[in-house]
């Protein structure tokens, strides 16, 4: 399936821009896992149970790939090995600007009547995905293993926030994950350049929730930080995570072509 944009020059060499299909599924959930399981401020709710979290991530990945008006694009080496992938969710009537949908048809998946748009959900930069109030599936809610009053009290703060910024009207970065092994060669930024592009062209404003590590990326972008929030991971654990971590609520304003 054909890129609704040009791949950026600067892209290295040996990786290629494509869409995802199911059969990239298994993949992208190793990386999903592996970018943000080291930062245990931001995902404390996460199951320890690592099958379970595992079992969770395909189903919600599935369960996304199966959302029209959510985008996929992802990065991969000479060797068809997954370096990253991006997921952007689309605002209601700016979807074909964005390229044609590609996913899961709902003869192999959840009727998309029924699936998660609208569903509110580096490097890894952009840590929505990761920390977004588990959306109801058919099998479970949550992580097999995870603590639901924690994911509750925690999702709770986000859906204000997004609910305040009204960021179902912009175009919102709600998953960017890149292989650790990837770090420092430039897909990250490979997978934002050219939607954004889309963006500005369209003149829509986009939104993310951004973890320190990936802040310095989306300022270089045009991002600028409009709210933050403390998460004292220390006292929704009872002291099993340390420390306090700051979010970053980010907009991005429409560029001038």
């Amino acid at each position: 399936m054909a890129l609704p944009f040009p791949v950026p020059a600067s892209l290295d060499a040996s990786f290629t821009m494509s869409r995802p299909t199911e059969a990239d599924i298994n993949a992208m959930a190793d990386i999903y896992y592996d970018s943000f399981s080291p930062d245990p401020g931001f995902t404390y709710w996460w199951s320890e149970d690592r099958e379970g979290m595992f079992a969770w991530l395909h189903a919600r990945i599935r369960r996304k790939m199966s959302d029209r008006s959510v985008r996929h694009f992802m990065i991969v080496d000479d060797q068809s090995e997954v370096v990253a992938f991006a997921r952007w969710d689309i605002p209601k009537g700016y979807e074909a600007a964005f390229g044609e949908w590609v996913g899961i048809d709902d003869n192999v998946a959840l009727d998309v009547s029924q699936g998660a748009s609208g569903e509110e959900d580096t490097v890894p930069t952009a840590p929505t995905e990761a920390m977004m109030a588990p959306a109801p599936t058919k099998d479970t809610s949550t992580p097999a293993g995870s603590n639901s009053e924690q994911c509750e009290a925690f999702f709770a703060k986000l859906a204000v926030l997004s609910k305040k910024w009204d960021a179902e009207r912009m175009l919102d970065l709600s998953l960017l994950c890149t292989a650790p092994k990837y770090h420092r060669r430039g897909a990250g930024r490979a997978l934002l350049v050219p939607v954004l592009a889309i963006a500005d062209a369209v003149g829509l404003r986009t939104y993310v929730e951004a973890t320190p590590a990936g802040r310095p990326l989306y300022e270089k972008l045009g991002f600028r930080e409009v709210e933050n929030i403390a998460l004292n991971a220390a006292a929704a654990t009872a002291g099993r995570v340390k420390g306090t971590s700051v979010l970053s609520i980010m907009i991005r304003e429409p560029q001038l072509q």
